[in-house]
Order: structure tokens, then sequence, then C-alpha cells
């Protein structure tokens, strides 16, 4: 007997296979040729299933544009630009572009042709571009300060102080903002989320301050001692902050006790006794390999025990005896508990989920 199941149950089975092959956007761009191109054939054999599966498999197929560098990919991203502009439709999807930094000008070109056609980008992703000799043309320059594009995320890893200036001069409503480098101009005061790796923290904080729209702040440094928790309480954005998350590091007492709005913290496990911030709705635990002999699950479950509001609870790479008394608490408790068996990206969430 034939079920006759509703069109929307097909659409959100092919956005889950989509989300469960693709992850987040830094492990799509870092994934082989080869498993890309796995993950786009399988939708677009949904696409070639039925009309009806057509517009869903399309929306996800261009929602993320890859253009690397002309040498190996000119062909392609010549004929992607050519589609897009014979069929608008597929333009719109297209909602990230990760391009290299266009100082080449045959291929900063074809680069600027794509982000001229597709006019709803929410964010951009830079690679290269880390000399400063690595000047685009002032034609070049010229073209991309004339797109009309608001993108929400400028994701400028890869780009030297000087280039990172020049991109959040050209759009300066961005909202999230990614760098790691020596950063040290002023950001927007408009800035909500702030990913910044390396000792880049310092010298962005410092000539930033206040940010009053700032919620999101994500550090991607294990160095805590002295210098760099001294700064960030001197800065004043700490009670302001709703999201904190640190690589392979947690923060000290006396930053914790200026996380008075907190709702996120995504951190390795405590090594000592601590008091959490009792506004916490979502604790998430990542285990740096190094710390693994000085972490006893008391000191993991306890402080989480003490809080009024928790919701949620993540863990990755905790010993199992962890994970057991962790289970054990948030069943008590009815919270909700997430384990990842195998690590995860470590990556802030979609814009649309900073708080």
């Amino acid at each position: 007997m034939a079920i006759d199941v509703p069109l929307d149950v097909h659409n959100l089975i092919i956005e889950w296979v989509f989300r469960s092959s693709q992850g987040t956007a830094v492990d799509w761009v870092n994934r082989s040729p080869e498993r890309r191109a796995v993950d786009l054939a399988t939708l677009c054999a949904c696409a070639l299933v039925c009309r009806a599966w057509t517009p869903t498999a399309q929306r996800l197929i261009f929602r993320r544009v890859i253009c690397f560098s002309l040498d190996d990919h000119q062909c392609n991203i010549q004929l992607l630009v050519r589609t897009l502009c014979t069929r608008p439709h597929l333009a719109a999807h297209v909602r990230y572009i990760h391009i290299t930094w266009p100082s080449r000008p045959d291929y900063g070109s074809v680069c600027l042709d794509l982000l001229e056609i597709c006019r709803h980008v929410e964010g951009i992703s830079f690679q290269g571009g880390v000399d400063d000799n690595q000047v685009m043309s002032a034609e070049l320059e010229a073209r991309m300060r004339a797109i009309q594009l608001k993108p929400v995320v400028l994701d400028m890893f890869g780009l030297s102080p000087t280039h990172c200036r020049t991109i959040v001069n050209m759009w300066p409503g961005a909202r999230m903002l990614k760098f790691n480098a020596y950063y040290n101009h002023p950001l927007p005061p408009t800035v909500e989320a702030l990913e910044i790796y390396g000792e880049g923290a310092l010298n962005c904080l410092s000539h930033s301050h206040p940010l009053p729209a700032l919620r999101y702040l994500c550090l991607i440094t294990p160095w805590w001692q002295g210098t760099l928790a001294k700064h960030l309480i001197s800065t004043g954005i700490l009670p302001q902050l709703q999201s904190l998350r640190i690589k392979d590091d947690f923060p000290p007492p006396e930053v914790l006790k200026q996380l008075t709005q907190l709702r996120t913290l995504i951190v390795s496990p405590p090594t000592k006794p601590i008091t959490l911030p009792p506004s916490l709705r979502h604790v998430g635990y990542h285990l740096w390999v190094a710390l693994m002999p000085r972490v006893r699950a008391k000191l993991v479950v306890d402080p989480l025990r003490m809080l009024p509001e928790l919701k949620l609870v993540t863990v990755e790479g905790l010993p199992r005896q962890h994970v057991r008394a962790l289970e054990g608490m948030c069943r008590e408790k009815c919270v909700d508990f997430v384990t990842y068996a195998e690590p995860v990206c470590f990556e802030q969430p979609r814009h649309t989920d900073w708080i």
C-alpha cells in the first residue's frame, strides 16, 4: 500500500541530508574536492527525482559557493557566473561565498562578477591576502566598494590587518567579524559578534571599546594568564556578553564574576573548583588533550547543579565516566544532554543563533 507523504516532509529530509553532510561552513571549505563533489552529487540527484524536489535541492546546492584560484578552476568559476547571469533565480539562493583575496586582475574580476550577481549574500569568507604586498588594483577596489551588498558575516581569517581594515570599511554594517591577525584598528560600533584567532584579541579590543552591541565573543587562544583577562575586564564588554566561547581554556574567576548576563558558555572543563554565572542556560565542554589528567568528574558536574536556568549541556571528548556523571545530573534536573562521539569543528552557530 502506497503512503502519500506530504511534500513538506520530503523537503525536511533533503535539508537534513544537506546539514548532516556539510556541517559548518568551515567544514565545507576544508573538505577535499572529492568529498564536496560527492555531497553535491547527492543534492543534484535529489533535484532530478521530480519537479517537486527541484526547488529545495537547488536552494541547497547554491547556498554556498566556493571560488579558489583560477589556475585550477577557471572554467568552472566562469561557467558558474554565466549560469547565474542567465538564471537569476539561482543567484537568489546564494548566501555564503568563499573567495581567495582578489589580488590578481583576472581572478578578481570574476569574483567581483559573482558578488555583483548574488545580491542576497549573508556571509563572505576571504582566504589568502596574508601579505600586505598582495594589493588589489584600484579598479578592482573601486568595483568592490560599489557593490551594493549588506553581508551579515565577514570571515577575514586569512587576511592581513591592512586587508581586514579595507574589508571592514567597505561593509561597515556587518554584524559578525572573524579574523586571525594583529588587527589594531577600531571596529564598527554595530558589531554584535566577534571571533578572534590568536593574540589579535588584545590589539582589536584595545582600539574598539566601547562596543555596545557586542553579545557574542569567541576567542581561539589559550593565553588567559594575566594580560588578556585584565584587559577584557578593563574594556567593560564582559557584563553585556550573552555568549562566550573559548578554545582549549577556561576563564579565570575574575572574568566569570563579570559575566552577569551570560547565557551560553562553551569552554574546556574546569580543573579547579569554580562558580558559574547563574544566568547560564547552555554549558558546553570540549576537552583539550593536555588537560585530561587534571579533569575530575566532581569539578565538571558540581558547578552545573547550582544553575537554576540550565536547559542544555553539550560535551565533546570527555572521558566516559565524566559523560555518565553529566548525563545523570541532567536527568535529575530534566536538562537536555548532547554528547559528540567525534570531534566537531569549533565554530560559532549560524548568525541567527548567536544568543
